[in-house]
């Protein structure tokens, strides 16, 4: 007991400052909806000041604390004047990587003025230590404790109970409603960071003497304070507090009680992950505006003839230049596969991924440890790449509830798990001996870099080009369309039946297994690879480095991922001009201070620039418009040949009987907390049917949706389509049972085409096995199906348009494309005319009633514009408080007095309205023509475009 109570104790120094931090962390959040990744980075800068100022200069010891204390808060108002105003309104993503810029700025700011080495500081502010139970407990502890006690206390009051606080509060909840009343963000978020950064300079002052000056020393300390901050959901100070304290207790009574001191290390970080998956959500809630998108993409394409003049340029520079250059292209090319890595992850994915050095680091353990038992070349690379892609798809399977920021906090508690336990472990390291790689040859053939390093290079370099190729091919194929529709929004994916986690899991198996291979060559490189000081390099330090430049080449661009390798310390570029160690020091300031500065107006880096310029000069392709098809069989994406092979076309894939009820709806409820917003709701719609759901702003109708489609978990009741429950389903295999859906914000996927938008629905239905009682007797080609619905939606003629560069309009007509795409046999539809023109809206009712009426589709319609309903719909029912209270045709439930009253708040419908609700118009006051309202149900043709354009017009973007 009294050995428990020792460690416990000695555990509050860490757990203090673990608290410390996580209060800063919370405070800056509140006040400026940022997660300070630099929080421990701003610590160690001013505690440099502070120990430089008092053992260097000679400053009294508590003014050198009041002035290490000053820096700290200046760092943040700086800091906040300069980049933080500006993220304002930011994605989380760009907030993310800016907070990492600071953090990689001021570590190359210690380095480059004070040092690159450890140095001890004396414990000068608390050095004696108080006996608590016959214990001995050093002062510096309790002070930690206490004033972390003292600091949540105040901060607690600070938010909870002065302007500040309510100010704050409300420019993160309705930023602009505080504006409205004349709140400027500005003042208060500069407040914000200054009190961040006073706390992150407490933390550092205080702990300096535990865990010693450098510049990578506090910045560990942010991944346990951001798991405290996690929990705390970045808001409540009072719960931040006693997880960091537990956070330190854990790590300490672990270390006490003999397990190995990396281990113990790793629990607090265990801990953050562990939250953050329980924490996870499958899929963001509706309303969530913060995408995960960030980079603009590059198409896939392949430029053969830049690849052979690449591939000259290698093997010339390998064959006539003397040794250590092909030292230098060999570690090009292997950090140019980490680039790679890393365009998977960042690029194509849109998550923070901080793993691929610690996955390269293991994967060189690995490929030495195979190899000195005696796998040859090709198994040494082929295991430790496939040993690599199955961690990622298992760290994969594990993080796929999580995004943005949730996944980056993830793989840094994993990268600290890695560097704490795996490069501590003497039996992983093989003590100091480390492990040798022995076979390096194939066929006879020396690939020994001591021997041979010209032709090590070389296949270095081949192997960056096949994983170039099967990186474009994979941009280009069915499975890069889910991953990208994925990023763009995981609603919107899920909606048109993609597999989000599946998705994720996906790029994080091929960025790992580029990562192995790295690994792999990396170990083939040196020789030897292990031993007691093995990790340098790898930390997540530098894995941040690495990730700053990729996004500045290109995060979302292969070439992106190539020009990592010639940016890095010991790359082409470090060659050629002969950087020492001062030099990269540099180096490394300036691409954080472009990682901070230039990411907010340029974040698709230099090769978007590059191609951009082309554009203009008329040598590459403009984004907003593409030339080539990305179809995978442009042939098959002609227009069809008349409108019955087009129905044909696009006939559901699970028909139902004529009589049989297409969307059936038992007793459902749903409930946020204890508020019913959907109570009881039953209804049915047959084939080809189309039934309209009606009622004031917040009756339960988009929720009634969600909660069909499986986007919110429902309290009651059942759902089923052709006759099969799908209660249990994911939106996604909703999808392949048939239920599709539309967003009233549309949730396209903007960075791909339109045609690339309907492909990722098509190739989810063609993947989806066809039943015995189906129409055809084949699955049709998606490039058919797309050609399909484009025709009936009017969208032919923007089928290689990037969703971005088109008008509302058009985007209501592409997400029934999409819609249509999927081939299902139930679509609901929320609010798809919402915010159009009246010619815009024309364009959607033909679409409705041609899915309807030539297709047989069941429709659930959504929608406040009454000349849609009354053109579109056989029956509808109207909701109040997320209850139906009428049901029936249209123009006789318009006229019943409950509805009238739901709407107007008024018995009579002669009473005007006072405006508190959107009314009901005479149904009889169709103020569009007869023929309008019974016209055929043809697709407008492109001479009619929607918002009264007669073709989309593309936006200039780079390509």
């Amino acid at each position: 007991m009294s050995q428990f109570l020792e460690f416990s104790l000695l555990g509050l120094t860490t757990g203090g400052a673990y608290a410390l931090i996580a209060l800063g962390l919370v405070a800056v959040y509140r006040g400026t909806g940022v997660v300070n990744f630099a929080q421990g980075a701003i610590g160690m800068a001013s505690t440099y000041a502070f120990w430089k100022l008092y053992a260097h200069a000679g400053v009294p010891l508590w003014a050198a604390v009041v002035l290490g204390l000053a820096v700290g808060a200046l760092i943040g108002v700086v800091f906040y004047a300069f980049v933080g105003r500006r993220l304002i309104g930011a994605s989380a993503t760009t907030k993310t990587l800016v907070t990492l810029g600071l953090l990689l700025m001021l570590q190359a700011v210690v380095r480059i003025f004070w040092t690159n080495q450890q140095e001890r500081v004396d414990s000068v502010l608390f050095p004696g230590a108080t006996r608590i139970a016959g214990t001995p407990v050093p002062d510096l502890s309790i002070a930690l404790v206490v004033t972390a006690t003292l600091l949540t206390l105040a901060l607690h009051g600070l938010f909870r109970y002065t302007r500040f606080g309510r100010v704050t509060t409300a420019l993160q909840d309705s930023p602009m409603g505080a504006q409205s009343l004349g709140y400027s963000p500005h003042p208060w978020g500069a407040c914000a960071w200054a009190i961040s950064g006073v706390l992150a300079a407490a933390a550092g002052i205080l702990l300096a003497p535990v865990t010693a000056l450098s510049p990578n020393a506090l910045s560990t300390l942010v991944i346990p304070a951001l798991g405290a901050a996690l929990i705390a959901a970045f808001r409540h100070f009072w719960i931040a507090l006693p997880v960091g304290l537990l956070a330190g207790l854990v790590e300490s009574l672990a270390i006490g009680f003999g397990v190995a001191p990396g281990v113990g290390k790793s629990l607090p970080y265990a801990v953050t992950l562990l939250a953050l998956v329980i924490a996870g959500r499958h899929l963001p809630g509706r309303g969530t505006v913060d995408a995960p998108r960030l980079f603009r993409v590059g198409s896939g394409h392949v430029s053969w003839p830049g690849i052979a003049v690449g591939a000259a340029l290698v093997v010339t520079a390998a064959t006539a230049l003397p040794d250590q250059w092909s030292d230098t292209l060999a570690l090009t090319a292997i950090f140019a596969l980490v680039g790679l890595s890393v365009v998977v992850s960042t690029g194509y994915a849109g998550q923070i991924s901080l793993l691929p050095l610690a996955l390269a680091a293991l994967s060189m353990l690995f490929a030495g440890w195979v190899s000195q038992r005696g796998a040859s070349l090709p198994l040494t690379l082929a295991l430790a790449t496939g040993a690599a892609g199955v961690a990622g798809g298992v760290i994969g399977g594990v993080t796929a509830r999580l995004r943005g920021i949730g996944m980056t906090i993830a793989t840094l508690a994993i990268t600290a798990i890695v560097e704490t336990g795996a490069f501590t472990s003497s039996r992983l390291v093989n003590d100091v001996t480390g492990w040798t790689v022995r076979d390096m040859s194939v066929l006879g053939l020396s690939f020994d870099n001591a021997v041979a390093p010209q032709r090590f290079a070389l296949l270095a370099w081949a192997l960056v080009l096949a994983a170039g190729l099967l990186l474009a091919a994979l941009r280009r194929s069915a499975a890069g369309r889910r991953l990208l529709a994925a990023r763009s929004d995981e609603r919107g994916a899920a909606a048109s039946g993609v597999s989000v986690p599946r998705a994720k899991q996906l790029a994080m198996t091929v960025a790992a297994a580029l990562a192995g291979l790295a690994g792999a060559l990396l170990a083939l490189q040196g020789g030897t690879v292990g031993g007691q000081r093995f990790g340098e390099g790898f930390l997540y330090a530098d894995s941040l480095a690495l990730i700053s430049m990729t996004v500045l080449s290109g995060a979302g661009y292969l070439v992106g991922g190539v020009l990592t390798g010639v940016f890095v310390p010991g790359g082409l570029l470090a060659q050629w001009l002969s950087f020492g160690p001062r030099v990269n020091d540099w180096l490394a300031l300036l691409l954080a201070a472009n990682l901070v500065f230039v990411l907010l107006g340029e974040p698709d880096g230099v090769v978007a620039q590059f191609l951009r310029g082309a554009a203009r000069l008329g040598l590459a392709p403009r984004h907003g418009h593409r030339h080539r098809s990305t179809a995978p069989n442009a042939a098959a994406c002609a227009a069809p040949p008349d409108r019955a092979a087009l129905v044909h076309t696009l006939r559901p894939r699970l028909p139902g009987g004529a009589n049989a009820a297409a969307l059936q709806v038992d007793h459902l409820s749903v409930r946020y907390g204890h508020i019913v917003v959907v109570d009881d709701v039953s209804l049915t719609i047959r084939p080809g049917e189309v039934l309209g759901v009606l009622g004031p702003n917040g009756a339960g109708k988009s929720s009634l949706i969600d909660a069909i489609t499986g986007f919110v978990p429902i309290r009651t009741g059942e759902v089923r389509v052709s006759g099969a429950a799908l209660d249990a389903l994911a939106p996604h295999a909703r999808v392949a049972r048939g239920l599709t859906r539309t967003f009233q914000d549309h949730l396209l996927f903007e960075d791909l085409t339109v045609r690339e938008n309907l492909l990722a629905a098509a190739d989810v239905a063609r993947a989806q096995p066809r039943p015995r009682h189906s129409v055809s007797s084949a699955a049709a080609a998606p490039g058919a199906v797309v050609a399909a619905a484009a025709a009936l939606t009017g969208t032919d003629t923007c089928l290689d348009q990037i969703v971005a560069a088109l008008s509302l309009g058009w985007h209501a007509r592409v997400t029934l494309a999409r819609a249509l795409a999927a081939r299902a046999s139930v679509l609901c539809l929320d609010e798809p005319a919402a915010a159009l023109s009246p010619e815009a809206r024309r364009h959607v009712i033909d679409a409705i009633r041609a899915a309807a009426r030539e297709l047989g589709i069941a429709i659930l319609l959504v929608e406040h514009n009454m000349d849609v309903v009354l053109a579109t719909c056989d029956t509808v029912i109207v909701m109040d408080a997320g209850r139906v209270i009428a049901q029936g045709p249209p123009a006789e439930v318009l006229r019943r007095p409950e509805v009238i009253r739901a709407y107007l708040g008024e018995p009579s419908p002669d009473v005007a309205p006072a405006g508190r609700r959107n009314a009901p118009p005479d149904p009889g006051r169709d103020s569009r023509p007869e023929k309008d309202r019974d016209a055929g149900t043809a697709a407008a043709g492109p001479e009619a475009g929607p918002d009264a354009h007669s073709a989309p017009r593309p936006v200039e973007a780079g390509a």
